[in-house]
């Protein structure tokens, strides 16, 4: 290969790190638009209820990602979940409910998917059956990860053993205070908090600036923002942790959607930092 074509195929790879996001959002638009626009012309009163019809963009949205996402992490996803997540396992940001394959049935007792969108849910309980669990053993809550008490409600006052966030924490606004309150109320004493998620890239400056650039677009279309850092963040929040630890996907190199994922002990005896 001679210099010249060294240096342009650096500068596509350039490129293409930079606004290779352009190309996913036309596909993710392409994709939903259309069945959105037939939700619309068989609700038409979808366009009196913003809120909902925003929720009804947003499920067609997901479904045209979640089996191409759900394969793009299957590899780290089996790496994080099967041998850590056990007892009742609240998965928060259910989505179509694809977290419920990675579990394994003889350590976990109960899936509870979190998911505030409804029109999901129906997609949940079908692939939480497809995966092994009982119906019985499948519950799902209508509220968002910012309501430990309307969570806790609904478990009826009982905490959970396992959290589990799959590409959820992206697309919370309050973070810290979010998961502060979730993880102390909600995540029994000696409970572990596990996630896989596309956060800020530590490795690069220049990465993270453009994820800063293309988050307000990114966060209208789909929902969620480029440049969230939960892995930090946990280290901040007002708990005290008996086990941390965090890694990257095998083989990734820098790049827009960048990912870390992490397993988090609570403290058998959860005690506030001082």
């Amino acid at each position: 290969m001679t210099f010249l074509q060294k240096q342009y195929n650096a500068l596509l790879s350039a490129l293409w790190l930079r606004f290779g996001i352009l190309l996913d959002l036309f596909y993710i638009i392409r994709g939903s638009l259309v069945p959105w626009l037939h939700d619309i012309a068989a609700k038409p009163q979808l366009l009196l209820r913003p809120i909902a019809l925003r929720e009804q963009f947003f499920m067609n949205v997901w479904k045209f990602m979640a089996d191409g996402v759900d394969v793009n992490g299957a590899e780290s996803k089996r790496a994080l979940l099967p041998a850590r997540a056990y007892g009742t396992v609240l998965d928060i940001g259910a989505g179509s409910g694809h977290t419920a394959k990675y579990l394994d049935h003889t350590h976990v007792t109960a899936y509870v998917a979190l998911e505030p969108n409804v029109l999901l849910h129906e997609n949940i309980y079908i692939n939480a059956t497809r995966a092994g669990f009982q119906p019985s053993q499948i519950s799902i809550i209508s509220c968002g990860a910012e309501e430990p008490m309307k969570i806790m409600e609904a478990l009826h006052g009982r905490q959970v053993d396992t959290i589990v966030s799959v590409l959820t924490l992206c697309g919370v606004p309050d973070l810290k205070n979010t998961l502060d309150g979730l993880l102390r109320d909600v995540l029994k004493p000696g409970g572990t908090f596990l996630f896989y998620e596309h956060v800020a890239c530590d490795l690069s400056t220049d990465v993270k600036w453009w994820q800063a650039f293309w988050t307000p677009l990114w966060q209208f279309i789909v929902g969620c923002r480029l440049d969230q850092n939960p892995h930090h963040i946990l280290t901040e929040l007002s708990l005290k942790w008996s086990e941390t630890e965090t890694w990257g996907k095998n083989g990734e190199n820098v790049n827009l959607f960048w990912h870390q994922m992490g397993c988090f002990v609570k403290a058998p005896e959860e005690i506030s930092k001082s």
